[in-house]
């Protein structure tokens, strides 16, 4: 047999690997730093005076190095997770805007991934699909369900302890 992969495939493989690498990241990054998950918003990771102050959503996107043309901050947020608009990161590709029947364009998927009020990596792909649908949202969304469920998860990024 033949292997045959689309382009759309591509481009679930290659958001899959930008997730991957973003929540290896911002782990080692927030305990590294000994930053506040829990803070409203957080330092350029970049700056070198942590005077600078950027939301959880541009600060995932830098600190996983993801490029701007396949991510953006925001998507349809993680209400149930308290996390908002601003904390949060949405693939971008061709989507159907359920509202606008029959134009599809480039859009996001809805939030995937974002930093919630109680201080958790929110992991969140039956959060993807919402108003904008398409092949790349329900294929990202199908490669992480499990027979146990939709592959959603938290991680805990706050601790009680001190080092």
């Amino acid at each position: 047999p033949r292997f045959v992969a689309t382009r759309t495939d591509a481009q679930v493989a290659t958001a899959r690997s930008d997730l991957a690498s973003v929540q290896k990241a911002v782990v080692a990054k927030v305990f590294a730093d000994n930053i506040d998950p829990t803070a409203s918003k957080v330092p350029a990771p970049n700056d070198p005076t942590k005077s600078n102050m950027i939301t959880w959503g541009e600060w995932l996107i830098e600190v996983g190095g993801l490029d701007r043309s396949r991510w953006i901050v925001g998507g349809n947020r993680l209400a149930a997770y308290n996390v908002d608009q601003q904390n949060g990161i949405a693939p971008v590709g061709n989507v159907a805007d359920s509202t606008k029947p029959g134009s599809p364009s480039k859009g996001d998927c809805g939030m995937i991934l974002g930093i919630s009020s109680r201080g958790t990596l929110e992991f969140q792909p039956n959060n993807l699909g919402g108003q904008n649908r398409g092949t790349f949202c329900d294929l990202l969304k199908a490669s992480y369900a499990t027979s146990s469920g939709p592959g959603n998860k938290s991680i805990p990024l706050a601790s009680t302890g001190t080092i």
